[in-house]
């Protein structure tokens, strides 16, 4: 399809100067010749894609993610589901599988998908099933964007360190009185995983390998280390950088993991919150 008739059927309206935007398109629109590719496209240019209560079936978004790359997938997000078996991780509060539960809860803290692997996913759709009665908001902060406004000295501070990621890390945090057997859980889920703290990508774009699964800097003490990577997760989540979604009913969010922070503000069980959520393989590794 030529490039007027693909702008026919969708458009985009940026929402932030930094981060995000509206696309508009039909449901029937969406998996049409060029659109995928135009999708990928602006996710590059902006980061997050909002398509307002688009409310595309699960067959539809399974499709769309298969034409913008190699699904993903669910394996230790898989519950048995109907829907997992789709290929679809179903996010909610209601598991009765402990380590399915924390999993969910570990989404209220700033994390970025995929640090347990070389190779962190290179999209994610989330799709709005029910809206939470109060709470569950998803936040984004653009890591390309803090890299690009950051002072070169700070950067030249930061190139050559390593960074390990662990579940453990987030996991002291939704559950401070831990015990053995949850340490053993963890680290079977997710073991200390080590990457350089700054990623140059093939794109020619740089992010940060921070947030709530970082444990600490290799080459500095403990203490300094867990300082630093709060810092500069305070700075990357700062307004400038940052987008805050509301959701509603049949909303569609694609954002650009690599690179991005985000996380759910906390809510209950009873709010009903029950998203879907399809990744798309990522081809680059961390490097």
């Amino acid at each position: 399809m030529e490039a007027h008739a693909i702008s026919e059927k969708i458009r985009f309206e940026r929402i932030t100067p930094n981060l995000g935007a509206y696309a508009h398109v039909a449901p029937q629109d969406i998996v049409a010749d060029g659109v995928p590719d135009r999708i990928l496209e602006a996710l590059t240019e902006y980061g997050v894609l909002v398509f307002p209560q688009l409310n595309l079936s699960d067959e539809l978004m399974v499709e769309l993610t298969g034409c913008m790359g190699d699904l993903e997938k669910p394996v230790a997000t898989a519950d048995g589901s109907d829907t997992a078996n789709k290929g679809i991780y179903p996010i909610s509060l209601a598991k009765s599988d402990k380590s399915q539960r924390e999993y969910v809860i570990g989404n209220n803290w700033w994390h970025m998908d995929g640090t347990s692997y070389s190779v962190p996913g290179k999209a994610t759709l989330l799709k709005c099933e029910q809206p939470p009665s109060a709470g569950g908001d998803t936040e984004f902060a653009h890591l390309f964007a803090a890299w690009e406004a950051m002072p070169e000295e700070r950067k030249r501070e930061l190139e050559n360190l390593h960074v390990v990621h662990c579940l453990e890390a987030v996991g002291r945090k939704f559950k401070p009185d831990y015990d053995v057997e949850d340490q053993a859980r963890w680290h079977k889920v997710f073991p200390p995983t080590e990457h350089p703290l700054v990623w140059h990508q093939k794109s020619g774009r740089t992010s940060l390998v921070i947030g709530s699964t970082a444990w600490g800097i290799r080459e500095l003490p403990e203490d300094e280390g867990s300082k630093l990577l709060d810092e500069l997760v305070e700075y990357c989540t700062q307004d400038e950088f940052t987008y805050r979604h509301h959701w509603h009913k049949g909303d569609l969010v694609i954002f650009n993991n690599p690179g991005l922070l985000h996380r759910s503000q906390p809510y209950d069980e009873a709010s009903g919150r029950l998203m879907h959520r399809t990744t798309i393989k990522g081809s680059e590794a961390i490097a």
